[in-house]
């Protein structure tokens, strides 16, 4: 015996009250059997088709398929029973509206793990019902008869020995009616079929048995003809598969989900691009104005390899930063650090579209540069105006002849890197590019300084003055504070120079940017690494001290600046995590239009784990545009002039899309958890008790 069914009831519970569904059912079921299953709407008899489905539960009696007792099946003995033996056809057709014809009816193949297999076993079944011509058409373009045939093929191929129908004739006109009748009377040889019907009309000619339910109860159990002996050798065919069978079906149905709704899958990549973007400029914003560093290396630029270096007394010659250089094995050395690195503020004029900070910078290992050669290194969003500020330093007369231009995505300070030769000898002079001097109660920039030999000593002039009437004033500058300078004349004009230019005679010149070559406070060794650095560390004589320039100190008043970052932590960690709710909470309702097909997919006899982890293949591949867009956003972010936003980097990459991972993998597993537990027909909202 195929089915029996011994004393079945079903009871539901709506909110307390309970209902009978059926009660007291029993039915001993064949092969070869056609039976329609009749009475009135609520009586029972779709209840008792979806028991007999295992898409609702029973509460008592037994079920019994093959002579084996189902009523201790866990959830996966009840997988396997709608996947070896049961195959359904619905009234409302349940079919996936979003896939064609042919990938419908191969979900109930995928038995089959040949993929090549799988698509032959379709073609010809939706041939053997009639829709070749539908083949590749979308269910949503099947009119009612087309979607009914292509339920009864994907019905066909689950080659399950019983198939069970609900009202498959309820939504189509009469010829369609009759058509399906016939079609399931074809394919009824060796199987079970029981059909639920308020039209028995279209079956009369092919049903082999008639139930009537009425009011839970089986109130009648007719013979209408002798069903055919059952075939000797029926049995379901055995088919091998391999251990990843399981992981393949997975992936297959991910994608399928993840293609057959274009629009929803890019709607919903494109809101988690919003997502990315706005957790980029959120800690872009919050990185660059509002966390502090509680470190900083002990120089700004915090060049490799660099050592800086002092003694006891604080006094430094040439010959013995020559001797520590031969000790330690130093590839180049500097004679005062000041010199090393330093900066030169660039005011915003006609050329210039904002202020600079400029850098000035010695580090041979980066940039071996010759005299009169220099590299200025400038981030993407001040490219605009890297040849304006090349042509403040090459026309200031500081000893820079040509200059490199190296663009950056990593970094917002604009940085010139020198030579030795400006290092060691124009420093002074390129320092005071843009420097102050005092007229009076005035104080204005002074582009730079120019020997003019016609000059008494202790007499300037000033070319491009903005000022009148300051002849005979007394003049100060920052560059040499300690000595004032008479303004002999200001009427000059230089339209090549934008800025005020100070002539003075070569003795006072020379006055303001000489350096005291005797002795220096500290000095800098440079090795090829800060490793070797490090190793160089402990072969200094005793008296003397090096610190790696890439080393860390910390800020003033660090406890303040740790109390504040940890504000302002915690408030990015709740804005993320509340922008993260809202957009799981969208996401959750955006995705439960799968929830139908995942229950289709679960009539279909598909593993619950098969499905389940499917969604989060699809969450997982809506998720992937964002690990290149971002990116991308943040290139063109960078290179906006004057944005002031720096290429993203690797920790805040890898944060943005590791909350974006989490949301897309925390909706999957919400919606599985949701579904999960269901009955099927609840969840497909199916038949009346």
């Amino acid at each position: 015996m195929l089915l029996r069914l011994k004393n079945i009831g079903k009871i539901y519970d709506s909110n307390g009250i309970l209902t009978i569904g059926i009660r007291g059912v029993n039915l001993c079921l064949d092969y070869n059997e056609f039976v329609t299953i009749e009475g009135e709407s609520g009586s029972g008899k779709s209840t008792l088709l979806n028991v007999i489905g295992a898409n609702d539960t029973y509460e008592e009696g037994e079920l019994y398929i093959n002579g084996e007792e189902t009523s201790h099946y866990s959830e996966a003995d009840w997988e396997k029973y709608r996947e070896q033996n049961i195959a359904t056809i619905f009234q409302d057709f349940n079919i996936i509206e979003n896939l064609t014809v042919l990938e419908n009816v191969e979900l109930a193949l995928l038995r089959i793990e040949d993929k090549k297999e799988r698509r032959k076993r379709a073609k010809e079944l939706i041939d053997r019902v009639g829709l070749t011509g539908q083949i590749n058409r979308r269910g949503s373009k099947l009119s009612g008869g087309e979607k009914q045939r292509t339920v009864i093929a994907r019905a066909l191929a689950k080659d399950a020995p019983v198939i069970l129908a609900d009202e498959p004739t309820g939504n189509l006109d009469v010829k369609a009616s009759k058509e399906v009748a016939a079609l399931l009377k074809e394919v009824s040889k060796d199987k079970l079929v029981i059909v639920v019907t308020h039209n028995p009309e279209f079956f009369s000619e092919y049903a082999t048995r008639r139930i009537r339910v009425f009011d839970g109860k089986i109130s009648e159990d007719k013979q209408l003809s002798e069903p055919e002996p059952a075939s000797e050798d029926v049995k379901r065919e055995e088919i091998s598969v391999s251990r990843f069978h399981g992981l393949k079906n997975t992936l297959h149905i991910g994608v399928l989900n993840y293609k057959s709704r274009p629009k929803f899958t890019a709607m919903m990549s494109f809101a988690l691009f919003v997502c990315a973007v706005t957790l980029f400029l959120v800690i872009s914003v919050f990185g660059q104005s509002l966390i502090k560093p509680l470190t900083v290396p002990l120089d700004g630029a915090g060049t490799e390899g660099k050592v800086i270096v002092s003694s006891a007394d604080g006094k430094l010659s040439e010959s013995k930063l020559d001797e520590l250089a031969a000790i330690t094995g130093a590839g180049y050395i500097l004679f005062d650090n000041t010199t090393s690195e330093f900066s030169v503020t660039l005011p915003e004029s006609g050329n210039l579209s904002e202020e600079y900070t400029v850098t000035c910078i010695y580090s041979p290992y980066e940039y071996t540069l010759k005299k009169g050669e220099a590299v200025l290194v400038i981030p993407q969003s001040a490219v605009h105006d890297a040849e304006a500020i090349k042509t403040v330093f090459l026309n200031a007369g500081v000893g820079i002849e040509n200059i490199n231009t190296v663009k950056t995505l990593s970094s917002d300070a604009v940085k010139l890197y020198i030579s030795y030769n400006e290092a060691s000898e124009n420093a002074d002079r390129i320092s005071a590019i843009y420097s102050t001097v005092r007229l009076g109660e005035n104080q204005t920039p002074v582009y730079t300084f120019r020997i003019n030999e016609t000059l008494e000593v202790g007499s300037i002039n000033l070319v491009n003055s903005n000022y009148f009437n300051v002849v005979g004033e007394t003049a100060v500058f920052s560059a040499k504070a300690e000595k004032a300078y008479t303004v002999a004349d200001a009427s000059a004009r230089d339209k090549s120079v934008n800025g005020i230019i100070v002539e003075m005679n070569s003795e006072d010149y020379y006055a303001v940017f000489e350096t005291d070559n005797e002795v220096a406070e500290q000095s800098v060794l440079f090795f090829a690494s800060d490793e070797l650095a490090k190793k160089a560390l402990n072969k200094l004589p005793e008296g003397y001290m090096g610190l790696l320039a890439s080393g860390s100190i910390y800020v003033q008043n660090p406890g303040e600046a740790y109390t504040e970052d940890l504000m302002w932590y915690g408030a990015l960690i709740a804005v993320s995590l509340l922008f993260g709710v809202l957009i799981s909470i969208i996401f959750m309702r955006s995705v439960k239009i799968y929830q139908a097909d995942f229950n289709v997919y679960r009539t279909l006899g598909i593993p619950n784990k098969v499905s389940s982890r499917s969604l989060y293949i699809q969450m997982f591949m809506i998720f992937i545009p964002t690990l290149v867009l971002l990116p991308l956003v943040s290139l063109v972010a960078t290179v906006i002039p004057g944005s002031g936003f720096t290429f993203i980097s690797a920790w805040n990459f890898a944060f943005i899309e590791l909350m974006l991972f989490i949301i897309v993998e925390l909706v999957a597993f919400g919606f599985n958890k949701s579904i999960n537990g269901q009955s099927i027909r609840k969840s497909l909202r199916r038949g009346s008790k």
